[in-house]
């Protein structure tokens, strides 16, 4: 990924605060990706725990009430904002202990040895993966797991392909240029088995495991059409492309809202489908 690209996808500011402002939601809508992780990853009782890329935390309170009151947890993430969101949030006392941690993981040395990794899109940002995951296997204990869930390529997911094919038609309408967002960068980067596998190998995990997955994603949590068009330019592809004027924007919202009016379940809410994959590996 490009240096101009990867400013893009920033974690910093004004995307923070939008973050932030919709995490109630966003937590509701990514919750069938929480519970593949976590599946997968199998925690058990007493486990010392990694959390990268953790946000404001909800995959890390959750891990603690996992693995319990006798068990460590670390969230880790390289926004301080994120980070001090989260200290703000009351965990269970028959949870696991939390230490909040605001830190770039590739220069980052863990105090102790955990032994598991988990992610929920919180590691295809990485400006050198192999460093990267060569720091989060110094962090684990040999043999310990790494569990992570990413996005397959863009266009396999309608939550992303949706609004971005409504948002590029009515630029073309309107006879505005855009140069389109590869389809395989940014949180798309590790939608590879191939070079993700090599690249895991190469920082010393083995044993890779690739699981991909549909999902059904509530946009917003479950909200109408009108409600999701409304955020439909706070993240993802469409934002890219979408330029700041106020008259092109509400032209955009105006043609994902009634793009989504296609994908409404019973209650009238927009759910659109997502690939994920869980990768997993041990420490080598």
């Amino acid at each position: 990924m490009s240096d101009a690209t990867a400013g893009e996808y920033l974690w910093e500011g004004e995307r923070v605060a939008r973050w932030l402002a919709q995490a109630h939601g966003l937590d509701r809508q990514l919750t069938p990706v929480s519970d593949l992780l976590f599946a997968a990853a199998a925690l058990g009782s007493g486990e010392r725990v990694l959390d990268v890329g953790c946000g404001h935390g909800p995959t890390t309170r959750r891990a603690a009430s996992e693995v319990g009151p006798y068990g460590r947890i670390t969230g880790l993430d390289v926004s301080s904002d994120m980070i001090a969101a989260a200290e703000e949030i009351e965990v269970s006392s028959q949870a696991a202990t939390i230490d909040w941690v605001h830190a770039d993981v590739t220069g980052w040395e863990a105090p102790y040895a955990h032994d598991s990794v988990i992610s929920r899109f919180g590691v295809m940002f990485f400006a050198d993966p192999v460093a990267a995951f060569s720091s989060l296997a110094a962090a684990t204990v040999p043999g310990g797991r790494l569990c992570m869930a990413v996005w397959g390529r863009r266009e396999a997911s309608d939550l992303f392909e949706v609004p971005y094919q409504a948002a590029a038609a009515t630029l073309d309408e309107l006879g505005l240029r855009f140069e389109e967002p590869p389809a395989d960068g940014g949180p798309y980067s590790l939608s590879d088995r191939d070079a993700s596998t090599g690249l895991l190998e190469a920082a010393g995990w083995s044993d890779v495991g690739w699981s991909p997955h549909e999902v059904a994603l509530p946009v917003g949590g479950g909200v109408s059409p009108e409600e999701a068009g409304a955020i439909s330019l706070d993240f993802g592809p469409a934002r890219l492309i979408t330029p700041e004027a106020p008259s092109v924007r509400q032209q955009v919202v105006d043609a994902i809202t009634d793009a989504y009016r296609g994908h409404l379940n019973s209650d009238g809410h927009v759910v659109l489908g997502g690939q994920v994959v869980v990768i997993t590996a041990r420490r080598a």
